[in-house]
Order: structure tokens, then C-alpha cells, then sequence
């Protein structure tokens, strides 16, 4: 299923679901009690959408380590997050639905209801921005705390214990860590945790990519089907490798992305003059084996995307590009990182409130204001490797 058609049904038919929950919640509370001090020993935490949501929510993963030492963490997901789940040592059990068909999502849907029942948690951390399907999976647990992001809704706070403000005048990193502040752990935040690999991946890497022992310039000109504004024109991108070419001969560059967007790669690459030493790897590449390549790589060239967030989280050095969001709420927080983000007037656009589903109007002039010149300037000022 697209994107934009799972948050229209999720936006028209959660609502009466979410009514019905709340009101069954409100007649029939869980008996089960649960304290916040030193009581919480099972915990699910819900994100469903974006590699980079869910590795910045692992700084408040480990808050929740520290607050019930010995606790289980679950995590809920679409099932294109699990391999990255798997990777997460915070996390110790993955629950996931399927997204790429009604029938699979449906199915999927039934067994995490039975999961949810079986593991009966204590608390429910739902970091979904105002999705009515993680608010009633996160009811459906019957968990004596759920907690999620306040909306002035009636609906919602039926199924809610609590509910946190949600301010984009903050990182969203605070943001999911003030839903663990809710069980008293008022520490600051963590930084964010790496995702691990091992050799095979590095193996299975050097059998697909034909690679040399030179640099190795990663790029990564696609940005999610959730907001395509997101993503710095073909022609710039094209204009900035042939400029790489010349100033950095013998570099490797490899372009990033998943199999859908290996076309939109290729029609990058055949705007490039001389394509030699350009690799489109779309994919091509398991999530453990772009960690392996991420973690190789000299650095990374990025739209606002899930591998800017894990090239950060492994200390890789990158250039990060920002209009329809702000580096401010949504960007790494790492010193290898460089945002180039112009601010124009009418940005950030991406609207949470909205389930970002905006399209702009002004041809993502935040984006085309963004010149080759200022990513080669940014490329100069990143730190030394190493």
C-alpha cells in the first residue's frame, strides 16, 4: 500500500474506531496496576514510519533501560524496519505488520493483536505522530500506562493515560524521551545508538559492489515517498558528482536507495557527463550491508532521509540537505554532520498535524535554493576523518 492512501484510511476510518476503544476503555478500565517506581518490566514502544525515527528514538530506549533496569522492550514496526530492529541491542523483541498489502496487513494486524494480549505490558510508548492505528493498537494492550503526544481530542484522550506536548521549538529526540520522563527518569537525553554489523555483511558488500581500496563517497539523492519535496534537483546533484569527479579523481561515488527508486538514481546518473566510478546501488544492499558500506565510507551526501540519520549514528562524516524540515527539529545531532538549510519563509512546511500531507506550491524553492556552491563549501568545512 502507498503511503498516502494508508494515512487517508487511517485519518477517516480511525476516528470512529478510536471512539468506540475509548468509550469500551472508559466503561471497562484494566485492572491491572502498575507503579512507576521501579515497576515497569515490560514495555512496547510503536513507530511505524521512517529509519530515522527510529533510530532517534533509541536515545529513549535507553532511558527506559535506565529506569527499570532489567526491563523487556518490544517494538512495533512495519516489517521494512525489522532488519534494522534486529540490529538495535536496546530492543529485545520486534513485532511487525505488513504494509505492502491489505491481506498481509490484516493478517499481520491479528497476530500482533493475540502478541500484545499474550505479553500484557505494563507500558505502552506510542511515538507515532497522532496516527489513530498506533493509538488503538496501544488501547488494545490494555496496559496500565500509555502514553503518547497530546491532541486536543476527546477521542484520543479516552485511550491515553497520558499524553505529552509535542513542540517543534524542541528536537524531536526530546520529544520521545519526554514520554519516558513520564515514569520519573528526568536524565537527559542519550545520544544515539548505533546499529550493529558483523563481517558477513561487510563480505556480502565487497561481492556486490566492485569497490577499490580508494575513497568512497556516498550519495543518497532520494528522500522517502512520505515527502519527495524533500529531495535537491537531478541537475544540481548531477552538476556536484562531475564537479566531485574532477576535484577528488579515483573517488568511488555510490548512490543509495531501494529498489524503487532505482530509476530515479539511474536518471541522476545519466545526467552526470562522465558517469566512470558511479555506482547505482539501489536496491541492492540488505540493511546490514549499507551499515557496512555507511560505516566504510568517507562520507555521505544526503537529501533529509533515513541513511543521513545512520551514517550520523556511526560517526560518518556527511553533508545533510534541509527545506520542507528543519535540521533543528528533525536533523542529526552529531558533530560529523553538516546541515546546509536555507530557511526560507514558507519552511519548515512538513506539517505532523497533517500526517505531512501537504504538497507545495512553490516548487520546492527551499530546496532549489540550495546551490552547488554551498555543498562544496559545506564539503571544505567537515571535520578531518578519523
Amino acid at each position: 500500500m502507498r503511503v498516502q492512501n494508508m494515512r487517508r484510511i487511517d485519518r477517516f476510518a480511525g476516528i470512529p474506531f478510536c471512539w468506540v476503544l475509548g468509550l469500551f476503555l472508559l466503561l471497562f478500565p484494566s485492572r491491572r496496576k502498575t507503579s512507576y517506581d521501579g515497576g515497569v518490566r515490560n514495555v512496547l514502544v510503536i513507530k511505524f514510519f521512517g529509519m530515522g525515527s527510529i533510530l532517534l528514538s533509541t536515545p529513549a530506549l535507553r532511558l527506559i533501560k535506565e529506569s527499570s533496569p532489567g526491563v523487556q522492550i518490544s517494538y512495533l514496526s512495519f516489517t521494512a524496519q525489522r532488519e534494522l530492529l534486529d540490529r538495535i541491542p536496546l530492543v529485545d523483541n520486534v513485532l511487525t505488520v505488513d504494509s505492502d498489502s491489505i491481506r498481509g496487513f490484516l493478517i499481520d494486524v491479528l497476530h500482533v493483536l493475540r502478541e500484545i494480549r499474550r505479553l500484557q505490558f505494563d507500558a505502552v510508548f506510542d511515538f507515532e505522530f497522532f496516527s489513530k492505528f498506533s493509538t488503538l493498537l496501544s488501547g488494545a494492550t490494555r496496559a496500565p500506562i500509555r502514553i503518547g503526544f497530546e491532541l486536543p481530542t476527546r477521542w484520543r484522550s479516552l485511550v491515553l493515560t497520558h499524553q505529552v506536548r509535542l513542540s517543534k521549538d524542541r528536537h524531536v529526540i526530546e520529544a520521545f524521551c519526554d514520554q519516558v520522563r513520564i515514569l520519573g527518569n528526568r536524565c537527559a537525553a542519550p545520544e544515539v545508538e548505533a546499529p550493529t554489523t558483523d563481517r558477513e555483511d561487510t563480505r556480502r558488500l565487497d561481492e556486490k559492489l566492485p569497490l577499490k581500496n580508494g575513497p568512497i563517497i556516498c550519495v543518497n539523492v532520494n528522500a522517502g515517498e512520505t515527502f519527495l519535496e524533500r529531495r535537491w534537483t537531478p541537475q544540481k546533484f548531477a552538476a556536484l558528482i562531475d564537479s566531485l569527479r574532477v576535484s577528488r579523481p579515483g573517488t568511488d561515488l555510490v548512490f543509495l536507495g531501494i529498489r524503487s527508486e532505482r530509476s530515479y538514481v539511474q536518471h541522476v546518473l545519466d545526467q552526470i557527463p562522465e558517469s566512470d566510478h558511479c555506482f547505482n546501488a539501489a536496491g541492492l544492499l540488505s540493511i546490514g550491508e549499507l551499515i557496512s558500506l555507511l560505516s566504510r565510507c568517507d562520507l555521505l551526501i544526503s537529501n533529509d532521509s533515513g541513511p543521513l540519520h545512520l551514517a550520523a549514528a556511526l560517526g560518518t562524516r556527511c553533508v545533510g540537505l534541509y527545506g520542507p524540515e528543519s535540521p533543528q527539529f528533525y536533523g542529526p545531532i552529531s558533530g560529523s554532520v553538516t546541515a546546509i538549510y536555507k530557511g526560507v519563509s514558507c519552511s519548515p512546511c512538513m506539517n505532523i498535524y497533517d500526517a505531512k500531507s501537504f504538497r507545495c506550491p512553490y516548487h520546492a524553492r527551499c530546496m532549489t535554493a540550495i546551490e552547488v556552491a554551498d555543498v562544496e563549501q559545506a564539503l571544505e568545512s567537515l571535520p578531518v576523518a578519523g
